[in-house]
Order: structure tokens, then C-alpha cells, then sequence
């Protein structure tokens, strides 16, 4: 018995093939979740950092607590936007509220880590292991403390 292989049979092979790379892929990057965003946010908005995973995970119950992520599949969607870059292209097309939502999540993010982490502390942000300090009396780092 011998198979031919024609125009449509190829076509329908070579479409179920990329189908099933687009999937793998899909899931590959949408198995991410909360932490995953979190670093992702970070370093696309303040650069590489480095920060012991005990520190981090601290600071993403912070940031779930204060403000909340989403849930299910819109944390993974979310999260495989922002991974693989194209989240400020989706979100200029997205519907007011939910771009409202991921702008809120975002400045949540960046907040918690400017104002809770040794981050801006020293010469070179950055350079030296992040620490995670949690909530403080004062931690805003535009405050000025010398009563002349």
C-alpha cells in the first residue's frame, strides 16, 4: 500500500504541527504563577535584581495581601503575557478595567519592592543581595529625618 501525499494532506499535517508547538509552548509559559509574575514585573521595571528566595516569597504574600492577584486562569494569562514581553502590547488593547487592574497590580509590585527592600539603599542600586525588610514605622524614601 503506498500513501501519496498531496497539497492538503501536507498542509493539514504541517497545521496540526504547529498547533501542537503553539500549545506545548502555551502551557509551557502560562504554568507560571504569582512569583513568576512578580520577578518578571521587576526586572522589566527596575532591572536584574538578586534576592533569596525566602525574602521574595515574603514580599509576594505582602503584595497578595495589600492588593491581591488575580486568580486562575487570568493569573496565568497574565503572567505568560508579561513573560514572554508582549503585556504592554495587550494591555493598550485591553478593556479599560482590566488594564486599570494590571496597572494597579503593577504599582503595587514596584511599591512593595522600592519601599520594603534594602534595594535603594547604598551607592549602586541593585549591586549588592536585595533584602526584604517587610513593613517599617517610616519607609518612604523621600522622607527626611534631620529636624534642623
Amino acid at each position: 500500500m503506498t500513501v501519496t501525499a498531496s497539497r492538503r494532506t501536507i498542509l493539514a499535517a504541517g497545521a496540526v504541527g504547529a498547533l501542537a508547538v503553539a500549545g506545548g509552548g502555551a502551557i509551557a509559559i502560562g504554568a507560571s504563577g504569582r512569583e513568576e509574575l512578580v520577578r518578571s514585573v521587576l526586572r522589566r521595571l527596575v532591572g536584574p535584581f538578586v534576592m533569596a528566595d525566602a525574602d521574595f516569597g515574603r514580599m509576594v504574600a505582602a503584595i497578595d495581601r495589600r492588593t491581591g492577584f488575580p486568580q486562575g486562569y487570568k493569573l496565568r494569562l497574565v503572567s505568560a503575557l508579561e513573560r514572554s514581553g508582549w503585556a504592554d502590547a495587550a494591555m493598550a488593547q485591553a478593556p479599560a478595567g482590566i488594564r486599570e487592574d494590571f496597572e494597579m497590580l503593577e504599582r503595587s509590585i514596584l511599591t512593595e519592592f522600592v519601599t520594603k527592600t534594602s534595594f535603594l539603599q547604598g551607592e549602586t542600586p541593585g549591586k549588592a543581595p536585595v533584602v526584604y525588610l517587610g513593613p517599617q514605622p517610616c519607609s518612604s524614601p523621600f522622607a527626611d529625618f534631620s529636624m534642623t
